[in-house]
């Protein structure tokens, strides 16, 4: 029986090991007792995913839905150009999730969460904001260039005003970058259909891939241009570990390394390779666990 929410992830054959984990952990959190899960298939070849197949309830093969100027397209790439275009590859959903395949669902609550963080707006989503980041920002995006004048500077800053308009990294430079990793959307959100035109004329100008990551900033331009219509969900719900000092474990639960100690939901592992480990506290002593499973 098809149920109301849809997760939609996907991967690349390089991030299967990722993929996996992600699948596994939302039959462990019992997930999938509450929610559809989908993929885009964005390989031609997709038989590595023979080993967790069974568990997915709708399967997509895509192509670009965006139009691209420039020649050097990787298969990837169609994660982030086709996350507008969710409700159209898996109709007749009520809400959208969309977890990055370098996510893991400690605790079917996190989804709950953006679940009902949807009832009365558009769209749930975390910012990359947190207490336990601040002391792992070593490069904030301001630069002294002699004397007492400084010059605004990093990667968001310089790209809203190259790809959207430019004035726009000054406006949003001290407001926080939302994370579209994970986020839930209601179908009937405007919000399809704007980014996918926010995203659109970001890609026009767009003369090499370098572009392509406008995915989030297009969105987040969205998001503070319609902030009414915006669930701002607790960054427990999308935790990245490369921005955090190292969580606490107790057993099999991980907390924030700031008091008071809350649960954490959902792990990301954005900007970690297979192979990496992060560093979590247990019992007070320094350990190393392993981020695949």
């Amino acid at each position: 029986m098809k149920k109301k929410i849809a997760i939609v992830t996907g991967a690349d054959k390089k991030y299967f090991p990722y993929l996996k984990n992600l699948v596994h952990s939302l039959q462990k959190s019992k997930t999938l007792e509450i929610c559809d899960l989908c993929i885009l298939l964005i390989d031609d070849d997709n038989k590595y995913l023979i080993d967790i197949d069974y568990l997915f309830n709708n399967k997509k093969k895509v192509s670009f839905s965006l139009k691209l100027f420039f020649k050097d397209k990787q298969n990837w790439y169609k994660l982030l150009t086709e996350r507008p275009f969710l409700k159209d590859h898996f109709p007749g959903y009520e809400k959208y999730i969309w977890l990055d395949a370098d996510t893991e669902v400690l605790d079917v609550q996190g989804i709950n969460n953006l679940i009902t963080a949807t009832e009365k707006k558009d769209l749930a989503i975390s910012p990359e904001i947190n207490e336990s980041y601040v002391f792992k920002n070593t490069k904030f995006g301001v630069k002294k260039i002699f004397s007492s004048f400084y010059k605004i500077s990093g990667w968001s800053f310089k790209n809203y005003n190259k790809y959207f308009r430019k004035d726009l990294g000054q406006d949003l430079f001290f407001k926080p970058l939302f994370n579209n990793g994970v986020f839930c959307m209601r179908s009937d959100s405007i919000f399809w259909k704007l980014w996918k035109m926010e995203y659109q004329n970001a890609l026009n100008k767009a003369t090499t891939s370098y572009g392509i990551k406008t995915d989030q900033l297009s969105l987040n331009k969205l998001i503070y241009e319609n902030f009414q219509k915006i669930s701002i969900v607790d960054s427990t719900n999308n935790w990245l570990i490369f921005k955090s000092e190292p969580p606490i474990k107790v057993g099999d639960t991980f907390f924030t390394p700031s008091y008071p100690k809350r649960k954490i939901n959902i792990f990301h592992y954005t900007n970690f390779k297979s192979n990496e480990k992060f560093i979590c506290l247990e019992n007070e002593n320094q350990n190393y666990v392993p981020i695949l499973k």
